[in-house]
C-alpha cells in the first residue's frame, strides 16, 4: 500500500508521521483537536508544562472519544440481546 510521510505540530513541537493516504484527514482532526485541547487548558489552569499538558489534553480528547462511543455500543449491545431473546424464544416454544 502506498504510505505517505506528512510532518504534524502538537504543542508547538514537530512530529514525523509515516500514514495510509486514507489517515490523513483523520490525523490532522485529531491534532487540531488535540491543539485545541491545549489551548483551553493553558486558559483555565495554572499549568505550564508542556508535558502536563499533553497528558491532560490526551485525557480529555480521549474521554470525548469514549462518550461518544458510548451510544453506539449500547446500541450495539441492545441489538444483540434482542437476537439472543430471539433465539431462546424459539428454543422455547
Amino acid at each position: 500500500m502506498d504510505e505517505r510521510s506528512i510532518r504534524v505540530e502538537l504543542a508547538g513541537r514537530a512530529y514525523p508521521l509515516t500514514i495510509q493516504p486514507a489517515e490523513e484527514v483523520n490525523v490532522h482532526r485529531a491534532v487540531d483537536e488535540i491543539n485545541e485541547s491545549i489551548d483551553r487548558l493553558k486558559e483555565g489552569y495554572p499549568l505550564t508544562d508542556k508535558q502536563d499538558l499533553l497528558a491532560m489534553a490526551a485525557l480529555e480528547v480521549s474521554v470525548r472519544a469514549m462518550n461518544a462511543n458510548a451510544p453506539r455500543q449500547e446500541a450495539e449491545a441492545t441489538a444483540i440481546l434482542a437476537g439472543i431473546e430471539k433465539m431462546l424464544e424459539s428454543v422455547a416454544t
